[in-house]
């Protein structure tokens, strides 16, 4: 997302640190959308190796923030162990995101066919793997670009558990992935685009099993042919939650004079949707019209809820919202 549309509620911090990568390390030579994911970008046949001495594509602007921001990924990560944050467990974790981002430009071709024009018994990377399944649980007419973006923030918080930390955030681009041991707990801001300002918000403690909340919408650099403003999903993980959200936004469509779409390839060349019209602009729509296109949103998240697919929706179209979820964590308002 160009913008997160779904927010960590936790204090600014401003401090700036410089963090240099003593491993050299695979380098995109220029970005290019393929907006069915938050994740797009061109790399070189052979990526280019920079030495971290000139090369340096993760900040710490405090001990308990860090930025990622390599190519087309721009992340945050947040990492903490026994109510301490751990910025060099962070760092570490961070150069995990280099390194899938790597293994996944190597394969974006293959990312961009649907999953239900891949055989189920290719021979793929387990990366590449997790993405087709993430993507055929929700709809098999997704690409696996749909679900990268949360399949990378879904890596780095294996990769920070696993060095020993308690409690971490990822934030791609607004695609959430979140780790939590012992009675660690988040406060996620669910956001209405279109007022600019958090509407809910999901408390999140490790036993109701919330591994991931995605955003997609009509807006940003994704493309869709829906006009929900966000669609925020959660679910066991990022990448789950990552083509949850894409599909649900998908399905939120209006036949009217008052959505304007264009076919994806004329705004991108690349893209691995070139023949869906997606939405470039929505014009005020009325009470009955905002009720139709959450009812449709609101159905499809029904179903995949039913099927144990995600465990919630949060769908916001022209200041007007609805949520679903059939058990914790409810979204809590906080009014107006």
């Amino acid at each position: 997302m160009e913008t997160p549309q779904t927010s960590i509620i936790s204090p600014d911090r401003s401090l700036d640190f410089g963090v240099s990568n003593s491993e050299g390390i695979c380098a995109p030579s220029s970005e290019l959308r393929t907006p069915n994911s938050d994740l797009s970008s061109d790399f070189d046949a052979e990526p280019r190796t920079l030495n971290a001495e000139r090369f340096s594509p993760i900040q710490v602007l405090s001990p308990d923030l860090i930025l990622v921001d390599w190519g087309p990924m721009t992340l945050t990560l947040s990492v903490w162990a026994d109510d301490q944050p751990r910025p060099v467990l962070a760092v570490q974790s961070a150069i995990k995101a280099l390194s899938v981002l790597c293994e996944l430009a190597e394969y974006q071709n293959l990312l961009k066919i649907p999953a239900n024009k891949l055989k189920r018994d290719a021979l793929l990377p387990p990366l590449i793997k997790r993405a087709f399944s993430a993507c055929r649980k929700v709809s098999s007419e997704l690409t696996g670009m749909a679900a990268v973006a949360g399949l990378v923030a879904d890596e780095i918080v294996a990769s920070a558990l696993a060095l020993g930390a308690d409690r971490v955030i990822v934030n791609n681009g607004g695609d959430i992935a979140l780790g939590l041991k012992g009675k660690q707990k988040i406060r996620l801001g669910l956001k209405d685009p279109f007022e600019d300002r958090v509407s809910h918000v999901l408390e999140i403690s490790p036993d109701q099993g919330i591994g991931g909340v995605a955003t997609s919408g009509w807006g940003g650099r994704s493309f869709s042919p829906g006009i929900a403003d966000a669609v925020s999903v959660w679910a066991a993980d990022g990448v789950t939650a990552d083509a949850a959200a894409t599909w649900i936004a998908g399905q939120m469509t209006l036949d009217s004079p008052k959505v304007v779409r264009r076919p994806a390839k004329e705004l991108d060349p690349e893209t691995d949707i070139p023949h869906l019209l997606i939405t470039r602009g929505v014009a005020p729509l009325t009470h009955e019209e905002k009720e139709t296109v959450l009812a449709a949103g609101a159905a499809a998240a029904k179903e995949l809820i039913t099927k144990e697919v995600i465990r919630g929706a949060y769908i916001a179209v022209q200041g007007s919202y609805c949520w679903t979820a059939f058990q914790e964590p409810f979204p809590k308002s906080l009014g107006d």
